[in-house]
């Protein structure tokens, strides 16, 4: 890959996360990676072309870690908690959570990266739900996906209560809660 290619790529990703797509321009990108406008059409269609690769770079990153934190060779109960304790910037949020607030999100090139990241994380919180109600730490008469999505939204749901707030804190509360309520769950499983 050519070094501005790279550049470029590199200041959308760091744009996407701090402005989000719409207050990302062609020309804060240009300044960030140091490459010329010539550059940016050389490698990319326009701004869509290039968020869409960034994107793409951040989810398969984000993927990976997401993987790694649901390790098989822990008790489920454990992979669940230690998405829980995944090190996050609440203030910054979600780097793809974000998006959900713009207009964006209706973007049919942008929202299946988006949307095929979420479903990814749905998909493997649900089958580690399922686990953890096999091995009897969760209560099998909870629904699997039910408990999935409710994870999944008060971790997006911390970001958005710190942003709103600019504070670490409620974020910080919600993961504790969470954590909280599957230590409850899990002794009181059936």
């Amino acid at each position: 890959m050519s070094s501005k290619r790279e550049a470029l790529i590199n200041a959308a990703k760091d744009l996407l996360w701090e402005r989000g797509y719409e207050a990302m321009s062609p020309k804060a990108v240009l300044r960030a990676s140091g490459a010329g406008q010539g550059s940016l059409y050389h490698h990319f269609e326009g701004k869509r072309d290039l968020a869409a690769t960034a994107l793409e770079e951040i989810g398969a990153g984000l993927r990976e870690s997401f993987d790694k934190r649901l390790d098989p060779s822990k008790p489920a109960i454990k992979r669940l908690e230690a998405y829980l304790d995944t090190p996050r910037e609440a203030l910054k949020g979600c780097r793809f959570g974000r998006l959900s607030h713009e207009q964006a999100i209706a973007d049919p090139v942008l929202n299946p990266i988006v949307g095929d990241l979420f479903t990814h994380f749905e998909k493997r919180l649900t089958a580690t739900v399922r686990e953890a109600q096999k091995d009897g730490d969760l209560p099998t008469a909870l629904k699997a996906k039910e408990i999935a999505l409710m994870l999944a939204a008060i971790v997006q749901g911390g970001y958005v209560l710190s942003r709103i707030r600019q504070d670490e804190a409620p974020f910080t509360q919600a993961i504790r809660g969470a954590k909280s309520a599957l230590r409850a769950l899990s002794t009181n499983s059936t």
